[in-house]
C-alpha cells in the first residue's frame, strides 16, 4: 500500500495519475497547503522540502522497510520503475528520452508556468516586467512542447511518465496561451484527458478541493 500526501496541484496531479494508470492500490493523504499544513514537523519528517507531493510505500521492492519519498519527479521514475511501466528499462535509449522529457517539466515548465500563474492571479497590482518576461518564457516553452508533438504522438514517443508529469501543468487559459496557436498540445492533451485514468486521478482530486485551478480541463 502506498500513501500520497497531497494537493490537487499541477504537481499533486501528476502522481495521483500514475498511480491510476497502474491501478496501485493507494491511499490520499490530503495536506491542505492552502492552510499550511505542509509546514507541519510531521510532514516534514516525510517530505524535508515541506513540499507536496511525498508518498510512503509500505512495500517496497528492498528490505521491506517503509519508504519515504519527496519531490514528484523522484516519486514518478520510483513507481515506475517498481511497477516496469511507462518508463522503459535500464540502459535503452528510450529510457533517455523519458528522463530528458521529465526533467525538462521539472527544470522548466513548472518554475516558470507556476511563476507565471503567480503574478497574475495573486499580486496585489500588475507587473508589467515580470509578466512580460515570464508569458514570453511560456509562449516560448509552448512553442518546444509544440514541435515535439509534431513529430510524435508523445513527448517520448509512447505515453509515458514524461506526459503525466507535462500535461497538469498545461493551463493555457491561466498562462495566457490559445491553443488555437499549438494545434499539436491541443491534440496530445485531448488524447490524454480521454483516457480513465486521468479522469479518475482529476475527479478524486475534485474530491479533495474541488475549488483548485489546476483541476480545470480547459
Amino acid at each position: 500500500m502506498i500513501d500520497l500526501y497531497y494537493w490537487p496541484t499541477g504537481n499533486g496531479l501528476k502522481v495521483g495519475i500514475l498511480l491510476e494508470e497502474l491501478e496501485q492500490a493507494y491511499r490520499l493523504r490530503p495536506i491542505n497547503i492552502r492552510s499550511g499544513e505542509q509546514k507541519q514537523d510531521w510532514f516534514q519528517a516525510i517530505s524535508a522540502n515541506g513540499r507536496i507531493p511525498a508518498i510512503v510505500d509500505h512495500a517496497p521492492v528492498a528490505d521491506g522497510q517503509p519508504l519515504s519519498l519527496f519531490e514528484s519527479g523522484a516519486i514518478l521514475n520510483y513507481l515506475a520503475d517498481k511497477a516496469g511501466r511507462f518508463l522503459p528499462a535500464q540502459g535503452t535509449a528510450e529510457r533517455q528520452r523519458v528522463q530528458e522529457w521529465l526533467f525538462w517539466q521539472v527544470g522548466h515548465v513548472t518554475p516558470y508556468l507556476s511563476q507565471l500563474q503567480l503574478f497574475k492571479e495573486k499580486a496585489p497590482e500588475p507587473i508589467p516586467f515580470a509578466l512580460d518576461l515570464l508569458g514570453a518564457e511560456a509562449a516560448r516553452l509552448y512553442g518546444v512542447l509544440e514541435k515535439r508533438l509534431s513529430e510524435v504522438p508523445f513527448v517520448a514517443g509512447e505515453y509515458s511518465i514524461a506526459d503525466m508529469a507535462i500535461f497538469p501543468w498545461i493551463q493555457p487559459l491561466r498562462q495566457g496561451q490559445d491553443l488555437a496557436h499549438y494545434p499539436n498540445i491541443n491534440a496530445w492533451r485531448e488524447r490524454i484527458k480521454a483516457r480513465p485514468a486521468v479522469q479518475r486521478a482529476y475527479e478524486k482530486g475534485r474530491e479533495v478541493a474541488a475549488g483548485e485551478k489546476s483541476l480545470a480541463l480547459q
